[in-house]
């Protein structure tokens, strides 16, 4: 009792303060789930670099089967890495809230917006005549400080933001970078009756967290799972209820859907058993009808709101540039034992590497249909680990109703659940990882490669 109510206080001092994250906290010091696990970092690459060079003897003879057995058509055009034309995000009352340009390899980001994060005492490098502070918060999950940096001048060149600061303070500063929802827009938008399909489930309830859009969480499909959202939305007003869905009604809220956030939980909570919990970062506004925008701020935020709540792994169907903000936080949550897994992107065979899903400690995930052929505009490369469904998915929609939905994005809580269940399972990281491996159905070329990684998931 003493110790459950110390964990209680901690939790309390630790977590956001708004009301849908303090219920989070409340939820998880009522109705725990997470067992006591081996929580340090994984050894992802050496499983990987196994697996590579257990496949290096046939790996000639391997390159001619890919183009066969992948499912890779060899009449696809080789398309170049094309991010959306930036927008003027709007607030419900005609203010600008997110201005977005288009920077280095074609990615988006908001206009002269930087984020630097150290100590508090750092704050002092950022005093300049050109450069202002806009926000500075404390982010407790991460022991760091986060701070947003407006460039008031000309000055728009990471290299002379960088320049200005100390040495050993140059690597952790980004540009305040847009990442993007990973779904496709559905050819036919028809809606149909909630499917009786289900999935093999874990046999123990589970902790999962999601960076995604809000959620519709009166779905039928979420019915039992236990879910926990925060809004993390720039230019959204966090007091209001976290339950409203559509488009918020402040003169500082910006449109958001929850299409697809509405859509990836349902297919997480389609390989969860009952009392799982589910805890989820609300971050993307809506860019237009079919396309949501997150900014990396909110990004921090969310994953700093998870990571409080003590969940074994984070699924992130979004995807963007590298940026040294976001891959220092990805690598803190790692060494702290919170696996992400995060779908490799829809810009197809020829594209850049996008992240999170490009970093080593993250499980990238691709997409397959039923036939275990390979989504066509599905990112490639060696950061690809696994398959799963993610072509004409069943998926909950916001009206109660399902539509179908394709994408990496589609793909990627199927990976994050069975993570997750053999971590419980297993005890301990690699373990879980090693067993995923063993479970993933061998595609494409013989080994790990880099259209299917290890192998299609079931």
């Amino acid at each position: 009792m003493k110790y459950t109510l110390i964990v209680a206080i901690l939790s309390l001092i630790a977590a956001p303060t708004s009301q849908a994250q303090l219920a989070g906290t409340l939820n998880q010091v009522v109705s725990p789930v997470r067992p006591i696990i081996d929580r340090t970092s994984s050894d992802l690459n050496a499983i990987r670099e196994e697996a590579r060079r257990k496949a290096q003897s046939s790996i000639e003879g391997a390159r001619d089967l890919s183009t066969v057995a992948s499912g890779v058509l060899g009449d696809i055009p080789a398309p170049q890495f094309i991010a959306p034309a930036a927008t003027t995000i709007l607030s419900t009352s005609g203010q600008v809230v997110v201005n977005e340009v288009t920077v280095e390899s074609g990615f988006l980001a908001v206009e002269k917006e930087w984020l630097f994060l150290g100590e508090e005492a750092d704050k002092v490098h950022f005093q300049g005549a050109n450069i202002e502070i806009q926000k500075a918060q404390f982010l407790p999950a991460l022991s760091q400080w986060l701070f947003k940096v407006k460039v008031t001048g000309d000055e728009n060149d990471v290299s002379s933001i960088r320049n200005s600061l100390p040495h050993n303070l140059q690597s952790q500063i980004g540009r305040n970078h847009i990442y993007l929802s990973q779904t496709k827009p559905t050819s036919n938008g028809s809606f149909q009756e909630i499917s009786s399909e289900k999935l093999e489930t874990c046999p123990t309830p589970l902790r999962i967290g999601m960076v995604d859009t809000h959620v519709a969480s009166n779905h039928p499909l979420l019915s039992h799972v236990n879910l926990t959202q925060a809004s993390f939305i720039v230019g959204h007003n966090q007091d209001r209820n976290q339950e409203q869905d559509g488009n918020a009604g402040s003169e500082t809220d910006v449109a958001f859907s929850s299409d697809h956030g509405t859509a990836v939980a349902s297919l997480l909570a389609a390989s969860l058993p009952k009392s799982s919990q589910v805890f989820n970062a609300s971050v993307f506004y809506s860019r237009n009808s079919v396309s949501q925008g997150a900014t990396l701020m909110s990004l921090i935020e969310g994953l700093n709101y998870l990571a409080s709540q003590q969940v074994d792994a984070i699924n992130m169907s979004l995807a963007g540039p590298d940026n040294p903000i976001l891959a220092r936080v990805i690598n803190q949550l790692d060494k702290s034992g919170i696996q992400i897994i995060a779908a490799v992107g829809n810009e197809g065979p020829a594209s850049l590497p996008l992240y999170p899903a490009a970093y080593t400690e993250t499980l990238g995930i691709t997409a397959v249909d039923k036939s275990n052929v390979i989504y066509r505009w599905a990112n490639q490369g060696d950061y690809v680990d696994f398959a799963a469904f993610g072509v004409s998915v069943d998926a909950a929609h916001p009206n109660g109703k399902t539509i179908r939905q394709t994408g990496t994005s589609m793909a990627s809580p199927r990976a994050t659940a069975l993570y997750a269940c053999f971590l419980r399972e297993k005890q301990e990281r690699n373990a879980a990882l090693l067993k995923l491996q063993q479970l993933a159905l061998d595609a494409g070329a013989p080994g790990r490669d880099s259209v299917f990684g290890f192998g299609v998931l079931p």
